[in-house]
């Protein structure tokens, strides 16, 4: 039994790191493309407000993605605690370091915006 709860563990362990992997990605290429627009605008001059509701859009997408990522933060802390209830406590998983401490993010929701 223990052999088919550490399997399971692994699997999920496994998918759950890339998704981690893939939302830190996708935020750094929101990131990158909104920096890209605005250098290029400038490179271009082009007017100030050149692409500005798109800009506004992928800042948007950015701090979506950001509210993703804390997410996976809470869901780690979760999956620790199911691998502690399922009696693997001994296993660790990803990176050797501790589970992040969850911190959650209370009154008006922070927006985040470009600048030129």
């Amino acid at each position: 039994m223990l052999k088919e709860r550490r399997l399971a563990a692994d699997l999920v362990a496994s998918e759950f790191l890339k998704v981690e992997a893939a939302t830190d990605q996708a935020t750094l290429l929101a990131a990158n493309c909104m920096a890209t627009m605005l250098d290029q605008r400038t490179k271009a001059k082009l007017p100030v407000g050149t692409g500005l509701e798109a800009i506004r859009l992928i800042s948007d997408a950015s701090a979506d993605l950001v509210r993703a990522r804390q997410r996976l933060v809470e869901a780690h802390a979760a999956l620790s605690k199911t691998r502690d209830d399922i009696g693997l406590s001994a296993f660790a998983y990803g990176d050797q370091s501790e589970c992040p401490e969850v911190r959650y993010v209370t009154g008006a929701a922070h927006k985040l915006v470009a600048v030129a």
